[in-house]
């Protein structure tokens, strides 16, 4: 999707000026708790990112050092509702973890190799013969992003409903375009992968992707956590919003069509749900050591700036692992640091496919908390 990517080559604007000085100075407040000082700086930053189409704003940190915080700011529409931590929202390409997840343990269960190819699950892929379920997982098939062709990204900017959209409709764009890059080459963020992987997942185990993704957020304990198929949100909900930057000015555009994104991006969930998934996701929790080692082989995004990098279905951000993601009328960032144990997730209720407001407050936050944990190449 040309907005989830987006969300990914914006990673440039984390680094922020000058670092704020450490929070790690500030005297220690009782465990658990935060720092009146430290809380009011977060607090800062995060009602300074409202604005410009964004009416509000989640924060959650859990941070044995630095304390924890779980807030709402602003308000979760524009008839002024208080924006509230326990709000579902769309979580975007954070679901491509759960995707990667739910394919690694077939693996771990022996009923799915990461060398299989393509083809042995989904017919008439160009280089199906070649690109391997680890290819797709690493975002190394070198396979065109069905979300940028024009015929379908024109008419879903117009109808985020998107009527008579299908998976078939994706496919045959796959099929019609030449691939970008041989398998294996190059690690090149495509929506198409996900997709893909969604559909061996269903191939495998017999049954549609959005139920094999809830049972493992079942089983993960994350009881706000869905995947739904209809554009229909879960009560309560944040409205998501168009930025003033695309054509239609702050439409709402909360109800869209999720088969869109599918298994790339169509989970629905709250950031208590999120920070305690980002620990899961940092640990791996579900897998075993050694696919959990094969999932953290990293393949650069970038050159220059902030040093990013894709494994299997997750990213490496600096010193944090996690996902980020973005979608019409919702950003976020779902990250663990594993040598302080800490979890921040970021929610926003705004993106437009090319700003992704959730990712600069995020770069502000962890720079607040650990000033040295985004190092450049």
């Amino acid at each position: 999707m040309k907005l989830v990517l987006s969300a990914l080559v914006a990673v440039g604007a984390v680094l922020l000026g000058t670092a704020p000085a450490s929070a790690t100075s500030l005297q220690r407040p009782a465990p658990g708790t935060m720092d009146p000082a430290l809380r009011s700086r977060i607090d800062a930053l995060a009602k300074a990112a409202i604005g410009n189409g964004v009416t509000g704003v989640i924060v959650g940190i859990s941070d044995p050092v630095n304390g924890n915080l779980l807030a709402g700011y602003g308000t979760s529409d524009r008839k002024g509702t208080p924006m509230t931590p326990d709000l579902h929202y769309r979580i975007a390409s954070v679901t491509k973890t759960f995707t990667a997840t739910a394919v690694l343990q077939l693996v771990d269960r022996h009923r799915l190799s990461l060398d299989d190819r393509l083809s042995r699950y989904v017919r008439g892929i160009p280089n199906g013969d070649r690109i391997t379920v680890r290819d797709l997982l690493a975002m190394r098939s070198g396979l065109y992003d069905y979300a940028d062709d024009p015929s379908i990204y024109g008419p879903y900017q117009q109808d985020p409903l998107l009527p008579g959209y299908t998976n078939d409709t994706a496919l045959k764009v796959i099929r019609d375009h030449a691939p970008l890059a041989a398998p294996d080459t190059v690690t090149h963020y495509s929506n198409t992968n996900y997709l893909l992987l969604g559909l061996i997942m269903e191939k495998v185990t017999g049954e549609p992707a959005p139920r094999t993704i809830e049972r493992l957020a079942r089983r993960s304990g994350l009881t706000s956590t869905s995947f739904p198929t209809t554009p229909d949100m879960p009560k309560p909900y944040v409205h998501g919003y168009l930025l003033p930057t695309d054509p239609g000015p702050d439409r709402d555009v909360t109800r869209s069509n999720m088969i869109y994104p599918y298994t790339a991006g169509a989970v629905v969930s709250t950031v208590p749900d999120m920070l305690r998934y980002a620990s899961q996701l940092g640990t791996g929790a579900g897998l075993s050591p050694a696919t959990f080692r094969e999932r953290l082989t990293w393949g650069p995004l970038n050159d220059t700036g902030v040093r990013f990098q894709y494994g299997l279905g997750i990213t490496q951000l600096g010193d944090w692992v996690g996902h980020n993601g973005s979608i019409f009328g919702y950003s976020d960032v779902v990250t663990y640091l594993s040598s302080a144990k800490a979890s921040v997730v970021v929610m926003v209720n705004a993106a437009d496919g090319e700003q992704v407001p959730a990712m600069e407050l995020w770069g502000k936050i962890v720079t607040t908390l650990y000033p040295t944990s985004l190092p450049t190449w």
